[in-house]
């Protein structure tokens, strides 16, 4: 896979999880509002949206397996704001998340 020294674990997940998680990949994409670089990975806004914020703990949770070595933190703040998803690691992980996502920033 993309990025030196990280291997994704494709056998972790099933092809109907594969299928769900490649869904739940191009949604958060399409979902983002911006994405900002952070140190060592990026920031991801998203409207403040329960069904969705239920779907982005899916992602994560099959993300997760198949790429262990991703730290994930997701803020929810108070009814209305926006909720934010920090992808981060260890030094290569952001060139790792920009080539498997194909992140284009979307804001600051």
């Amino acid at each position: 896979m993309a990025g030196e020294g990280f291997v994704c674990r494709l056998d972790a997940l099933t092809p109907p999880e594969r299928a769900r998680h490649a869904a739940l990949t191009e949604e958060l994409r399409a979902r983002a509002r911006w994405i900002q670089e952070i140190p060592y990975g990026y920031a991801f806004r998203f409207p403040d949206d329960p069904a969705f914020s239920r779907r982005l703990v899916e992602w994560v949770a099959l993300e997760r397996r198949c790429c262990p070595f991703l730290e994930f933190e997701i803020l929810l703040g108070e009814e209305g704001e926006p909720v934010i998803l920090r992808l981060t690691g260890a030094e290569g992980v952001k060139t790792f998340l920009a080539e498997e996502l194909a992140l284009e920033r979307v804001g600051p």
